[in-house]
């Protein structure tokens, strides 16, 4: 007779046990990772490797006075060797240390009411929009490497007046990433 009675109530217990197991089971699915390895080999040909600098030609402060005057147009390459044959290759620019103001490099030094403007030469002299996000937006197109794996980015910087500008030094920084397709 004890038998009768403690076996249903074990029955009851080990159902109930296993109900709550099926009730607490963890949902399962699949995550995909997705990505790539790339041949990074292009070696910068610049002096200084891939921190270089550049000097602007002295220029009169009364010749470039007034807001919206530029002065001339000092050219520059950004230069690499390497790469793999007949690759898209573009260059984007954030700000350096001294910011930007209406995409424009803002400047350290004495002079006044100048800042530093980049343009690239190979979207015809177009002004490089520095607030943009991406190389696209910044009129940065892409350069194609030529059949031994060399490419040269050409750009430009020139003295853009905000006012009426004062003599003086001026030296500014712009950081610059590489993206290869």
């Amino acid at each position: 007779m004890l038998i009768r009675k403690i076996l249903p109530a074990l029955i009851v217990v080990a159902t109930g046990s296993m109900a709550s197991s099926f009730a607490s089971a963890a949902t399962t699915g699949l995550i995909t990772f997705t990505g790539a390895l790339t041949a990074d080999t292009c070696l910068f040909t610049n002096s200084g490797g891939n921190n270089f600098s550049f000097t602007l030609p002295s220029e009169a402060a009364a010749t470039v006075t007034g807001a919206g005057v530029t002065g001339a147009t000092t050219a520059f390459n950004i230069s690499m060797t390497g790469c793999a044959a007949s690759v898209p290759i573009r260059a984007q620019f954030s700000a350096g240390t001294q910011g930007i103001v209406n995409d424009r490099l803002t400047r350290n030094g004495v002079a006044s009411n100048v800042q530093m403007q980049l343009i690239n030469a190979a979207a015809g002299n177009a002004p490089i929009l520095l607030s943009q996000a991406t190389g696209i937006l910044q009129n940065s197109p892409m350069v194609m490497s030529d059949a031994t794996g060399a490419v040269v980015l050409p750009f430009g910087v020139r003295y853009y007046a905000t006012g009426v500008t004062t003599a003086g030094s001026v030296t500014s920084t712009v950081n610059y990433q590489i993206t290869y397709n």
